[in-house]
């Protein structure tokens, strides 16, 4: 069966998935059109020229380095041109995820990867000992125990932690925002929100208050991506589960759940309903929001506010492939533009995608593939640097010293709705 649902008994089996690396690979060779999108693409086609074009000849090795090299970026789904509907069914990623949840299943998921799928474990202990936790992310010799524990770059920029979640810092759940509209949503708080990125967290609060929404915050737990991204398939069902059945209740009553992150809405309005496979997942799924997307819809009533006061100048935006991934358009670039920017859009890659990026066993090829967006920011010199992705962020300003910021922040600040948010 070509490309099975994760339920599926054939999803899991070693001898069905090596026959659909086969067929996907030789298909993948015959057209080549995604060459330049990631490390995968390259090593796939070498190693097959390497065997006369056969893909049925590659070794274990040289299929393991394909999906190894694979950071889930999703590019490639939508620019294949065989992806379903198409009768052949290319879906690299998906293909890319199921292999690596074989081999977590036939090796275990070593120590340093399940560390970092435990996000609600480590963030709200981070948070508590943030003052602590914070300073020593900057100590040399410990970032080089770190790496040898956790696998993370020494050099990798580490998140900064906030002195308490964010679900302690706003309104309980069920003291609204005060509205004068009839619109209503959900604020889903990813965990980058909820533990380290606070002011997109306010700021998207903040904003939707004063477009006239009806607004509540929710964090149940973690999405599951990194679960997923790291082959824990039943940690990552697990999230889904957790989130779907906090979520559902908004879902059920049309209320529109808002992400303030692309990989976070693209995992529940794409995974959750094959990791779950139930009616509330797929309500969960149909009402998720990015909140880019969500605060355009604004637009089309007239609800969308226009009373910027402050000036932004010049913005240079990077689009994250997460969010091109969910074709909705560019509608940060369209915001800040309405809010009088003048917006340089990066439509680079950050090499970062969950945390392959962060690794030292792949950080120089990783940085191979962020230098455009890194020359192209170094070069603009625009006023703000801003990006949807907290990971890129992070690379950002690891490599060029600017802060980045969630476009939110920067329409809070346009908004003139007081400070840092």
């Amino acid at each position: 069966m070509h490309n099975p649902p994760i339920g599926h008994p054939e999803f899991l089996d070693r001898e069905a998935l090596d026959a659909e690396l086969t067929r996907v690979f030789e298909k993948c060779h015959d057209c080549r059109r995604c060459l330049p999108l990631c490390p995968s693409f390259p090593s796939l086609f070498h190693a097959i020229d390497r065997h006369e074009q056969e893909a049925k000849e590659l070794s274990p090795a040289e299929r393991r380095e394909v999906i190894d090299l694979c950071f889930q970026c999703k590019l490639c789904y939508n620019h294949c041109p065989y992806h379903p509907p198409h009768e052949w069914e290319i879906d690299f990623p998906k293909l890319m995820s199921r292999a690596k949840l074989v081999q977590a299943r036939e090796e275990g998921i070593p120590l340093n990867e399940l560390a970092g799928q435990k996000q609600d474990l480590i963030g709200p202990v981070a948070c508590r000992a943030a003052s602590l936790a914070n300073p020593m992310m900057q100590v040399g010799p410990l970032r080089v125990l770190m790496e040898k524990a956790t696998g993370i770059d020494r050099r990798w920029r580490m998140p900064r932690y906030e002195s308490k979640p964010l679900s302690r810092q706003l309104p309980p759940r069920g003291d609204v925002a005060k509205s004068s509209g009839d619109r209503r949503a959900v604020l889903f708080g990813t965990c980058f929100v909820e533990y380290s990125d606070a002011q997109a967290g306010r700021a998207a609060f903040e904003v939707l208050a004063h477009n006239d929404v009806a607004v509540e915050y929710a964090y149940p737990s973690c999405c599951g991506a990194p679960s997923l991204h790291g082959g824990d398939l039943e940690g990552a069902r697990a999230a889904a589960q957790k989130v779907t059945a906090a979520l559902d209740t908004y879902a059920r009553e049309g209320v529109p759940i808002v992400v303030p992150g692309p990989t976070c809405s693209y995992q529940l309005k794409v995974e959750f309903p094959e990791l779950v496979d139930s009616e509330a997942a797929r309500r969960v799924a149909k009402m998720t929001m990015d909140i880019g997307e969500y605060l355009w819809s604004l637009r089309g009533d007239g609800g969308l506010k226009k009373d910027f006061t402050q000036p932004l100048g010049k913005v240079a935006y990077h689009l994250p492939c997460h969010l091109k991934a969910q074709n909705i358009g560019f509608r940060s670039r369209q915001l800040l533009r309405g809010a009088g920017a003048e917006v340089e859009m990066l439509d680079l890659c950050s090499g970062v995608d969950g945390t392959w990026g962060m690794k030292a066993r792949w950080y120089e090829q990783s940085l191979q593939i962020a230098q455009k967006l890194i020359d192209r920011i170094a070069a603009s010199g625009a006023d703000h640097v801003a990006t949807d992705c907290p990971l890129s962020a992070l690379r950002i300003e690891e490599r060029t010293g600017h802060r980045a910021v969630h476009p939110i922040v920067l329409l809070h600040r346009a908004y003139g709705l007081g400070g840092t948010p």
